[in-house]
């Protein structure tokens, strides 16, 4: 009896020993992919190199893109309970959508520099779809600013009287 309850608590800390190693697998890459967001935005604020602030703000771009998407979130419930649970927010230690506006914002200044207009008028579309969250208007603002002065027919203008 008395081996029978070894074998079966040294079952139960193997099959624990695997549980617990995914989690941390998992842990290790998001720092990874965290750090190399960082270095690409650190990266970007250094240069003054016109195709390297362009790659920086399309990785920085799509990174952003990326999580703000709900796809990988799978939660297995029955259907009735499904709807009152909401896919959890990507949590960095800072906003990579802030991140990659104001990269893009310092390509699409440099674009504009190098006379690269339709490259710059490409890096700055995307931050115009930020306007409605007002954490990020100065960079939306920014980029309407700049938008404008490559082109005023692509920059909308409302005036909304209260």
């Amino acid at each position: 009896m008395k081996i029978l309850r070894i074998i079966m608590v040294s079952v139960l800390v193997s099959l624990a020993g695997f549980q617990f190693e995914e989690p941390l697998q998992a842990a290790a890459i998001d720092n990874g992919s965290f750090m190399s967001l960082w270095n690409t935005y650190s990266q970007c604020q250094a240069s003054s190199d016109f195709a390297q602030l362009k790659e920086n703000a399309l990785t920085l771009t799509n990174a952003a893109n990326g999580s703000l998407t709900e796809e990988g979130f799978v939660l297995p419930l029955p259907n009735k309970l499904e709807e009152f649970v909401s896919a959890p927010a990507a949590r960095f230690a800072v906003d990579v959508k802030a991140m990659a506006a104001a990269c893009s914002l310092r390509a699409g200044f440099a674009a504009v520099e190098a006379g690269k207009l339709d490259v710059a008028r490409d890096l700055l579309r995307p931050i115009l779809s930020y306007q409605p969250q007002s954490e990020y208007s100065y960079y939306s603002l920014q980029a309407k600013s700049l938008l404008s002065e490559l082109d005023p027919s692509v920059v909308e203008v409302a005036l909304n009287l209260r």
